[in-house]
């Protein structure tokens, strides 16, 4: 069972490209697997709402996916553009990963095209 070890380590996260600035991971039942800055980066934000947008955000934001999957076959990934940063948030089997990003949109894509990699790899959940 991957219930509660993380699918993904912090290290494989952030050598997808160098503007991830953090990353979280959690499971179905709200489980918070990983929750890391990068070694080096300042958060945009006060710890705590690392730890509460992890265990309340993406499985909310994903939470779309069983309600139209028949129909439009689950929700790959979601990036959410802020002032300063992107959030990307996708499934990776039974786990939610998210990610924050330098507004670059070449690294969104970099973590897009990853998160697609890993998907396959890992399998559905």
């Amino acid at each position: 069972m991957i219930e509660n070890r993380p699918v993904v380590t912090t290290d494989e996260v952030f050598a997808v490209n160098e503007k991830i600035r953090w990353l979280g991971l959690v499971s179905d039942r709200g489980d918070v697997l990983l929750n890391q800055m990068r070694p080096g980066v300042k958060s945009y934000l006060p710890s705590q709402f690392d730890t509460e947008f992890i265990t309340l955000g993406p499985l909310t934001i994903l939470g779309v996916r069983e309600r139209y999957f028949e129909y439009l076959k689950g929700v790959d990934c979601v990036v959410v553009w802020f002032g300063l940063a992107a959030y990307a948030l996708g499934r990776l089997a039974n786990q939610v990963l998210a990610v924050c990003i330098t507004k670059d949109r070449q690294a969104v894509i970099n973590f897009q095209e990853w998160l697609e990699r890993k998907q396959k790899e890992i399998g559905p959940n």
